[in-house]
């Protein structure tokens, strides 16, 4: 037998799933404190810059004499003494580590930078301070400033590039001056990058001794687990052999194991040994099962062998008849035979149950009216001895309902008599009706003597039918619950009385296989018709 399932090995799935699990565990939990160690590191490092930024702003004030923004509206501040000024802030703004310096006024609705340090950038370029030079792109944050008095901080971008600064409002003589600190956001991200980047590297370093440590539990975790899979597949290429080496091994291995795959080896053998013993089981089943089958088919063949092959001499009458079991055997018959006299004699039976209690019933029933029926007496001593052979035999409760009719075709007579067995349905012709005629007594083998029934005689004329059937036609319920009933039968018989016997059973069996579409026959069908051709 072929193995199609991979090897896993000792380094299989079960190993690397252990491995990645544990290293993918330690990676997530040490980025994760870098990145709660990034967020610390970066949220310390801006409130030391909002500090310095605050105690800049403070301080500006005082390096910017009160004086200066009146000489600078008024216009009598002198080029050197402006650049002395931005000077002095750009040697604090350095000292401080920050981009600007700056002090801001508003005149009108324009906000106008009045005095400033130059950045590094601006120095390397060789760009002289601009006196009282307008802000394009004044922060909101700013304009706020003026108009309560509030210091604040803002991260925005502007025409000179993206900052984080402080706005603080100073009253002067020549109205509020805000003095502005300034320091670049990208020099706080590339901080901020940088620590990540230390965490990260501490974060790998850290993790790399889990990993190793990772991959050898793994493997010391997935190697008996692996192996007890190839030995549960060695199990099914051998079908559950008790002495092959595979078992044994299996059995070594599990006893050496001190933890939790002992018990998942116990199990596995366990189950094991059960298995063994449920497939012997199904096995002999199977076996018992499959001669059952072939006696039953048998069975039914020998039944089925039992029913009519060829249809009596009865001239003026077309006579069909038709039986399905619900199992391979059943309880019903049908049957006719031809007395000397040339009269024709009816049987329809229907065993109690179905299989094959009633269907060697019925072969019993069917021999003993073969054998008293056709004798020269009337019919209903003959059924009354018929009942006493069938009681004889019958136990349990076991009874036989038997309808009976005798035919004389030249006079179109028949004596019907039923022991306990209806409906039976006579469709008139001339009235186009179906009436339903009465049943006669207890059915066969309840009692021992059925007592002395003078039957019913009728007169059939032509186009008349005369229809018998076993419960199992009207008695068949649909999906839900609703059976085919005698009603359906008579209007069935009704609808195809124009056509011949054995085409109005097929219209009868397809009527009740529409009615009760996707369910199982529940019993015995059985029919036979009786119908006087027209002139």
């Amino acid at each position: 037998m072929t193995n199609s399932h991979p090897d896993a090995g000792p380094h299989g799935s079960i190993a690397r799933k252990i491995v990645a699990l544990a290293v993918g565990t330690a990676l997530a939990v040490a980025l994760l404190l870098a990145w709660f160690a990034y967020r610390a590191e970066t949220g310390a490092a801006l409130l030391g810059v909002d500090a310095k930024l605050r105690a800049l702003a403070a301080s500006a004030d005082a390096l910017v004499p009160d004086d200066v923004h009146g000489r600078i509206a008024r216009g009598d501040l002198d080029i050197p003494a402006y650049e002395a000024l931005a000077a002095r802030l750009t040697t604090v703004a350095d000292e401080a580590e920050v981009t600007y310096l700056y002090t801001c006024i508003v005149d009108g609705d324009d906000i106008f930078v009045e005095t400033t340090s130059r950045s590094v950038a601006e120095r390397t370029a060789g760009e002289a301070p601009q006196l009282r030079k307008r802000y394009e792109r004044p922060p909101s944050e700013l304009r706020a400033s003026f108009a309560d008095g509030v210091t604040r901080f803002a991260d925005y971008s502007d025409e000179y590039g993206s900052f984080r600064s402080i706005f603080r409002p100073v009253p002067t003589r020549s109205g509020t001056v805000v003095v502005g600190a300034d320091v670049r956001l990208d020099e706080l991200r590339a901080i901020a990058v940088r620590n990540l980047a230390w965490q990260s590297a501490i974060t790998l370093l850290v993790t790399l001794p889990a990993a190793l440590a990772a991959i050898f539990l793994g493997r010391r975790i997935a190697r008996p687990i692996v192996l007890f899979a190839k030995l549960v597949r060695a199990f099914a290429t051998d079908e559950f052999a008790d002495d092959d080496e595979s078992l044994q091994r299996f059995e070594r291995v599990a006893m050496q194991q001190r933890d939790e795959t002992r018990t998942l080896a116990v199990a596995i053998l366990d189950l094991r040994r059960r298995l063994v013993r449920h497939l012997a089981e199904l096995t002999r089943v199977t076996a018992e099962k499959e001669q059952m089958s072939a006696k039953l088919a048998i069975a039914r063949d020998i039944q089925r062998g039992l029913l009519p092959t060829s249809l009596p001499e009865a001239p003026g009458f077309d006579i069909a008849g038709w039986s399905e079991a619900a199992d391979e055997t059943g309880g019903d018959f049908y049957d006719w035979m031809v007395t000397p006299r040339g009269e024709v004699v009816f049987v329809l039976a229907d065993v109690t149950g179905h299989g094959i209690g009633p269907s060697l019933m019925a072969a019993v029933c069917r021999a003993y009216a073969r054998a008293t029926l056709v004798e020269d007496a009337p019919i209903e001593p003959l059924l009354a001895r018929l009942n006493r052979l069938v009681h004889t035999d019958t136990q349990n409760g076991q009874f036989v309902t038997l309808f009976a009719g005798v035919l004389v075709p030249s006079s179109r007579q028949i004596t019907i008599l039923s022991a306990g067995h209806g409906p039976i349905l006579l469709y008139r012709a001339r009235e186009h009706r179906v009436v339903e005629t009465p049943t006669h007594g207890l059915p066969l083998g309840v009692l021992d003597d059925l007592g002395a029934d003078p039957g019913t005689q009728l007169t059939l004329e032509p186009g008349d039918i005369l229809m018998i059937v076993s419960d199992g036609f009207f008695e068949w319920a649909s999906a839900g619950g609703e059976q085919f009933g005698p009603d359906r039968l008579a209007e069935s018989l009704l609808e195809s009385s124009q056509h011949p016997s054995a085409e109005i059973i097929e219209r009868l069996k397809a009527a009740v296989y529409r009615h009760t579409a996707g369910t199982a026959q529940p019993d015995d069908m059985t029919a036979l018709l009786v119908r006087c051709l027209p002139v």
